[in-house]
């Protein structure tokens, strides 16, 4: 099961990449409407790792310092401080959008349903955010949760000091919510550049490299392992 879901994704996922392409070359779209599209994709990614952090296993979550104290880290208190950090960055990054990209957008939507008519609907925008949830979907459903060593081994309580039991926590949520984050720096720079060069020389070959690029980062982070977190402190 899990293998077919992961050739079906093979197929999906770049489908996901190629629609931009022909929107771009054959719709139209401006550089705001592709950025628009890549950030609306980093916001589905971010659900699906949310989600992920609730699959792992009470025992492989490590401990969270609150306050100042360190405690055992519930899903709970998990989803709520990275859905915290990754909303900081998803707002930071869409109001960066809106400020220096969106230029005649404005002036063409009067409220809040018209500008997601004029960005997702009106030039089929929404036929590559199909394909771009699926495609997470269906890697959230056929990615295991990563295993480490449980605290029971061989039917016994295993004896491991706070600070093990707390790496161990920091690398199973770091393999969870790493690729998210290193998803978020590496390709909005990416993109964010290619959009400051299709406003700065008006033609449509600075957004196709901005596809490729993206793509690019695509391939490259499905198989990076993600980094790990270390101990996770919230004030």
């Amino acid at each position: 099961m899990i293998r077919a879901a992961r050739t079906l994704n093979v197929l999906i996922g770049p489908i996901g990449n190629l629609i931009p392409l022909y929107g771009v070359l054959y719709w139209q779209w401006d550089a705001f409407q592709l950025l628009m599209l890549y950030w609306t994709e980093t916001v589905i990614i971010a659900f699906w790792t949310i989600l992920g952090i609730t699959r792992l296993p009470v025992d492989q979550l490590g401990t969270i310092t609150v306050g100042g104290r360190d405690k055992p880290a519930t899903h709970k208190l998990l989803c709520g401080y990275f859905t915290l950090v990754a909303a900081m960055f998803i707002l930071g990054h869409l109001g960066f959008l809106w400020i220096f990209f969106s230029g005649e957008w404005l002036k063409k939507v009067s409220g809040s349903s018209s500008i997601l008519h004029a960005l997702f609907v009106a030039d089929g925008v929404w036929l590559a955010l199909i394909f771009m949830f699926v495609s997470a979907w269906i890697s959230y459903l056929s990615n295991a949760p990563p295993k480490y060593p449980r605290t029971i081994e061989r039917g016994r309580a295993s004896k491991k000091t706070p600070e093990q039991a707390g790496e161990a926590g920091s690398d199973a949520v770091g393999e969870v919510v790493g690729g998210l984050f290193v998803r978020i720096f590496i390709m909005q720079a990416a993109i964010i550049f290619g959009g400051m060069l299709a406003q700065a020389y008006g033609s449509s070959a600075p957004l196709l490299i901005v596809i490729c690029l993206k793509t690019l980062v695509d391939m490259s982070t499905a198989n990076r392992g993600p980094p790990s977190f270390g101990s996770m402190t919230t004030q």
